[in-house]
């Protein structure tokens, strides 16, 4: 369809294109409690982010450690190695997809990384998913030259990837599993065994295993502790509801938007066969016309690589879905994001399949206006917590004889104070050692406001599951003012020592809120 160099040209088009979408606005937004976490582990000496009681591997971290050394910790500079990493991702997802199949599946399947709204988001935020991307691109780039071209130098190059990979997110490891199960397959149901080949895999198998088992000890402890209620901050990562087959359908709709799900899974499904009209000749027909003398053949196209791309997405989908129903649940779309990758390029080949050239633009078309209108609309809707805003309204408002209480101590160690300015705030966590609030340690919350005009509560990430600090305050003190920021699931109350007398002042009895912030 595309001939000469013009595919260089499209190739560097979209690589501007899908630079330009990562930067834009990379500091618009508040870091929310996440990135949080990863500016402080970050800010940790280097061993100390090794052994970090945390359920994701340290690579992310130390590598943000000597990046915010260089480049400072504002909410450019902490994302900026995201943004990097998703750009190189879009060049690497070309390289793949021209070493699979040919440039034009290598074309497409960087357009629609470059455009996927899912993938951008996660080049805007300072964790380690756009890292997961590129390295899981890098990995199964070496692994698909290994069985082309069986040179140390390739196996080299697919275990320091491999290695990189898994020490970047704990769900890096199923795709080594899922490289694991097409080598095994293709070995096995190979007429001749490769035995020379069988031993080398063996032996990278058994030199990542042990470079990783390094690092298992930390994660066996965070997890034993975290549910013996030591690591309680963790505590909820290991609480997380056991995803469903609706999960499985909510995955693949992140991945391509609601409008774009049923065309991808169709394209996806079409990538293994192609359509071929036969037993005619001369120029291409009209598209709509009438096709009851027309001649199809139908035939599977390339199903090793195709099978390599379904093993590919649904072994970062399937295996943690698996553990999660049957043992601790672990399951969270964003840490399936490696699929998303192999998903791409089996849309891209089911495109690539089809030989009829108008209908191939109009579904290139389609793709490209759908996936802009995510994009635009993911630009405009306020994504994170906006504690930027929260800190600046706090700052503003709050007097001498203030004391600000937070039900998660931690949103005011990594957020709260990360934008404040005002350094006389009377800060404190309630309850101390917790989050979650229960009849016993509330009633240690009169002795903590006692002696102040005005108490002001920002429920974040609550573990008052019942309510009961704005009940209990509510009988001893006035609610002046209750403000909620919509969709953030963050509440600020102002409540004031009974006999005060303010314009803003009303009963104890709970009000409509006002509705703050930011759509």
């Amino acid at each position: 369809m595309i001939i000469g160099n013009k595919k260089y040209i499209l190739l560097t088009v979209i690589l501007c294109v899908s630079l330009f979408l990562r930067i834009y606005d990379l500091s618009d937004e508040s870091i929310w409690i996440d990135e949080g976490w990863s500016m402080r582990f970050a800010k940790l000496k280097i061993a100390d982010i090794f052994f970090l009681k945390d359920t994701n591997p340290p690579l992310y971290y130390l590598f943000l450690h000597g990046w915010m050394n260089w480049f400072g910790d504002s909410e450019f500079s902490i994302r900026l190695p995201s943004a990097i990493f998703a750009f190189l991702s879009v060049t690497m997802i070309y390289k793949v997809g021209v070493q699979l199949f040919n440039k034009e599946v290598g074309l497409l399947s960087a357009l629609m990384l470059g455009l996927s709204a899912f993938h951008i988001y996660y080049s805007q935020e300072a964790r380690a998913y756009s890292l997961l991307v590129l390295l899981t691109l890098l990995s199964m780039y070496f692994f698909i030259r290994f069985f082309r071209q069986e040179d140390y130098r390739t196996l080299v190059q697919y275990i320091f990837f491999s290695i990189l990979l898994m020490y970047s997110h704990i769900y890096g490891a199923f795709i080594i599993f899922g490289q694991n199960i097409y080598f095994f397959t293709k070995i096995f149901l190979s007429k001749e065994m490769d035995r020379l080949r069988l031993r080398r895999w063996v032996l990278s198998q058994l030199v990542l295993v042990s470079v990783f088992a390094l690092w298992l000890p930390v994660l066996f402890s965070t997890v034993s502790e975290s549910q013996n209620g030591f690591h309680k901050d963790f505590l909820w990562t290991l609480c997380m509801p056991r995803p469903s087959i609706k999960t499985l359908i909510d995955s693949v709709i992140e991945y391509s938007g609601l409008s774009l799900f049923f065309p991808y899974i169709l394209l996806a499904l079409f990538s293994i066969m192609t359509c071929e009209k036969i037993g005619e000749s001369g120029r291409e027909k009209n598209l709509f016309r009438s096709v009851e003398n027309c001649q199809w053949k139908v035939r599977l196209s390339e199903v090793d690589k195709i099978y390599l791309l379904w093993i590919w997405m649904l072994s970062p989908i399937i295996v943690p879905f698996i553990i999660s129903r049957v043992s601790v649940s672990f399951y969270k779309v964003r840490y399936t994001i490696p699929a998303a990758i192999a998903f791409y390029l089996l849309v891209a080949r089911g495109i690539n399949n089809i030989r009829h050239n108008r209908l191939k633009i109009i579904t290139i078309a389609i793709v490209v206006i759908f996936s802009s209108v995510y994009v635009v609309k993911y630009y405009v809707r306020v994504t994170k917590e906006p504690w930027r805003d929260i800190a600046g309204y706090v700052d503003a408002r709050a007097e001498d004889m203030d004391i600000i209480l937070f039900n998660r101590g931690l949103c005011q160690e990594l957020l709260f104070d990360y934008y404040s300015k005002n350094p006389g705030l009377v800060k404190s966590a309630f309850p101390k050692e917790t989050r979650f609030v229960n009849e016993e340690n509330i009633k240690e919350l009169g002795p903590v406001v006692k002696g102040y005009n005005r108490v002001w509560v920002i429920l974040s990430h609550t573990g008052d599951r019942k309510g009961l600090i704005v009940r209990t305050l509510g009988q001893s003190h006035n609610l002046s003012c209750h403000k909620r920021y919509r969709d953030k699931g963050i509440d600020i109350y102002i409540f004031e020592t009974a006999g005060i007398k303010r314009g803003l002042a009303v009963s104890a009895g709970l009000r409509k809120p006002e509705r703050f912030g930011p759509e």
